[in-house]
């Protein structure tokens, strides 16, 4: 049964460029996952915010990504942002029916 990942980010004008392009490497670590099926980005550059809905064949896929080292490269850069008020991040896991 598919599981999605919705993600929402709201962040400050002058980080776009840089989360865009952190946006860009995380697509190919997630190209990489086992259980990865697809990924649907939305941006809304009114109100600075990015939504991502992310396809994973089972939820076990989803949360082994999750734990992969692939993404040591990226996740330091996640948290500076959060903790320097930068960027809000919101995250949800729904399943398919």
């Amino acid at each position: 049964m598919s599981v999605f990942a919705i993600t929402r980010c709201v962040y400050d004008d002058d980080i776009k460029n840089e989360l865009l392009d952190i946006k860009k490497l995380s697509l190919r670590i997630l190209e990489r996952q086992k259980g990865f099926v697809g990924v649907k980005q939305f941006i809304c550059e009114e109100m600075n915010e990015m939504v991502s809905v992310i396809e994973w064949e089972t939820k076990e896929d989803h949360e082994a990504s999750m734990e992969s080292p692939d993404w040591d490269t990226v996740n330091p850069t996640w948290m500076a942002l959060t903790k320097g008020g930068k960027i809000t991040f919101e995250f949800n896991l729904f399943e398919k029916q």
